[in-house]
């Protein structure tokens, strides 16, 4: 099979972006070293790491948020330059931060139009807005009312307006930053369903996490990094939890936790509670 093309299911993908040895230094610390990787269409590639391994500053270059001091970026086979934000939405990139961008006072249409606006008179536009918005929540299963107020919305809620708003700019790409972070697990679970949705409609997601089960569970394809490297590449049907972990951190991890059984009877002396009050009267 060619380099720029993978199986999904049993259905060849091809490469829609490529990071080539992307670095980026901060003073005192090289947050990236090198780092390579791809991202196939209508795949969940997991990016797996501890905090400060890197994910974040990664993320940030493609979506233009921090220039790379070397290394190229290509989506779909086209080196690009990813100066902004802008220019990685032109380019069909989108992000969900893990803090959401919403303002609170507005409502969920106002909020995934803003700065998009139609150029048209305001009742038509909106209602365009509308249309657009419960086209997209339903093709992905996002469940998105456009006239709700961001404030009164629970958090998983707020981040399908935050996907719904990615997708509005036509996003063929979405970076996922910790998105289960803040979800209970019921909504953990609603985005999964999402996730899978949207790549089997030839979506492509980038999932930063340090979560190992989620990535077991998720992803199609693993990329570990520690300390701004790659440190290893594989699939959850070659993985367990073990050895992501070993990955992580470099070192073989006790990921279960052993106990003493407990043994019937009185607890220690030193636990007894009339102990104290005793030796508290005799120093007295």
């Amino acid at each position: 099979m060619r380099g720029d093309v993978t199986s999904i299911n049993g259905r060849e993908h091809r490469v829609v972006l490529e990071a080539r040895n992307i670095t980026k230094r901060f003073p005192g610390v090289v947050a990236n070293d090198h780092i390579s990787f791809t991202l196939h269409k209508g795949e969940i590639l997991a990016l797996l790491g501890e905090n400060g391994a890197g994910k974040s500053t990664l993320m940030n270059i493609l979506y233009g948020m921090y220039q790379p001091d070397e290394g190229e970026i290509a989506i779909n086979g086209r080196q690009v330059t990813l100066s902004g934000p802008s220019e990685a939405i032109a380019m069909g990139i989108g992000m969900v931060h893990q803090h959401f961008q919403l303002v609170p006072v507005m409502t969920v249409a106002e909020n995934i139009v803003l700065g998009t606006e139609i150029t048209a008179g305001p009742f038509l536009a909106r209602r365009r807005a509308d249309a657009e918005i419960r086209k997209i929540s339903h093709a992905y299963g996002l469940d998105v009312d456009p006239h709700a107020l961001i404030a009164d919305l629970p958090v998983g809620a707020q981040q399908r307006v935050e996907i719904v708003k990615a997708l509005y700019r036509n996003a063929d790409i979405l970076i996922l930053d910790e998105p289960t972070a803040v979800l209970t697990p019921q909504e953990a679970d609603d985005l999964f369903k999402v996730m899978h949705s949207l790549t089997e409609q030839g979506k492509s997601i980038i999932f930063i996490t340090h979560k190992l089960r989620e990535v077991l569970a998720i992803a199609h394809r693993v990329v570990v990094l520690r300390m701004g490297n790659v440190v290893g590449e594989t699939t959850p049907a070659k993985a367990t939890e073990g050895s992501l972990a070993a990955m992580m951190v470099g070192r073989e991890v006790l990921l279960r936790v052993e106990k003493t059984p407990a043994r019937a009877g009185r607890p220690p002396r030193a636990n007894w509670p009339w102990r104290a009050g005793r030796a508290g009267a005799g120093g007295s």
